[in-house]
């Protein structure tokens, strides 16, 4: 468990510094905030709350535990009290880690609108991915909420509450359209990079960074056979969970904190060039 916070704190700080950078730098260049900036910042109180509601998670334990343990173990009143408030954390972690992954996709999505501005496709294709993110982002949080029946499955301890509290369903919907938002981003910018003017190394290079998604969704598959084989193990979710935290957050910003910090280098070389040339003159 102590493994598991460090990694909970250490990769949380770490995106929230992606997303403090990002806001930092593109103040420093005497920038407005843009419409990705505030989502990114929704997305770090997000991020805030979850690093908050995980430290009591792991540390009192829920009502997801296997068979064994629960019919063996014998509880006190105090520790079934605190793991009925850790389950229901779980729940409210649920809501804002979703959040959390889509406001990183509608952040990744504001930079690449700026990309299509003007062109002819720009207004069906964004209302396209707008309506695809919020239909499945409340699909998610709907699934969130109507997994068990009775609705206090999701936290009682004793009696046996059932799979329901593995919420096994949400985790696969989550999984599923969480890589399919992702992939749905990471071809977004492709007809861009065949259009845009640039040298073939460019090319490469914005490639590359628009590519980066393809790491998210190879974390998401990865995680849900894990996570269905853990099943009553928190400390595996909440591993993985943490992992495609700062994941998405170093994919949402890549691209802007790429910009800004090649803006910034080439404002220096022009500055040094225009420093060097009255001395030749």
């Amino acid at each position: 468990m102590n493994s598991t916070l460090i990694i909970l704190w250490i990769f949380t700080w770490v995106a929230i510094g992606l997303i403090v950078l990002r806001l930092l730098l593109r103040k420093l260049k005497g920038h407005q905030f843009s419409l990705g900036d505030y989502f990114s910042m929704g997305a770090m109180l997000c991020a805030l709350v979850r690093l908050a509601l995980v430290h009591v998670i792991l540390i009192w334990g829920t009502n997801n535990m296997s068979t064994k343990l629960r019919h063996t173990h014998h509880f006190t009143p105090v520790e079934i009290r605190h793991r009925e408030i850790a389950s229901k954390f779980v729940l409210a972690n649920r809501v804002f880690y979703t959040s959390y992954l889509w406001l990183q996709k509608s952040v990744l999505l504001d930079t690449y609108r700026r990309l299509l501005t003007h062109l002819r496709w720009e207004k069906p294709t964004m209302i396209s991915y707008i309506g695809i993110f919020a239909a499945t982002y409340v699909a998610v949080q709907t699934v969130t909420f109507t997994e068990c029946d009775p609705f206090n499955h999701y936290w009682i301890v004793l009696p046996d509450p059932g799979k329901c509290c593995q919420a096994q369903l949400q985790l696969i919907v989550l999984g599923v359209l969480n890589v399919v938002t992702d992939v749905m981003l990471i071809a977004l910018p492709i007809p861009i990079l065949v259009m845009v003017k640039r040298s073939n190394v460019e090319k490469l290079q914005l490639a590359i960074l628009f590519a980066v998604g393809l790491f998210i969704v190879a974390i998401t598959i990865a995680r849900l056979p894990q996570n269905v084989k853990n099943y009553s193990a928190q400390v595996n979710r909440t591993t993985w969970a943490s992992v495609e935290l700062l994941a998405a957050a170093i994919v949402a910003n890549a691209p802007v904190l790429y910009g800004l910090l090649k803006g910034q280098r080439q404002k220096s070389k022009e500055a040094a060039s225009g420093a060097r040339s009255p001395r030749q003159a």
